[in-house]
């Protein structure tokens, strides 16, 4: 099984549509209504009346996840990031986001 499949066998399916994604590093108030931070492990869709979720790493670990909605979401930590990709209108391949524009293909002049 690859890792998707194993986190959605025990998350259930993944959001087809979510304001933040897997490996964004984020602030949040736990179910307690304390700050914490952490890493979305899996953004889980809205199943049986409950609505979306982030599974959410901890930094702090407590050998637990932390379930979070995303109104407890306080701000996206932009530094901890994976970079997002686009398709390259020059070379077809990917690159980071902010880079396509120095594709080495692109048209000078």
């Amino acid at each position: 099984m690859t890792q998707s499949n194993d986190l959605e066998a025990i998350y259930g399916p993944s959001a087809p549509y979510s304001e933040h994604k897997r490996g964004e590093h984020i602030t949040y108030t736990t179910a307690e209504g304390l700050p914490s931070a952490g890493v979305i492990v899996w953004c889980q869709a809205p199943v049986g009346g409950i609505g979306l979720r982030y599974v959410v790493a901890p930094e702090k670990p407590t050998g637990f996840v932390d379930f979070v909605v995303p109104g407890d979401v306080i701000a996206i930590n932009q530094e901890k990031q994976e970079p997002t990709m686009q398709e390259c209108p020059y070379c077809r391949g990917m690159h980071q986001a902010d880079q396509v524009e120095q594709c080495p293909l692109k048209p000078r002049g």
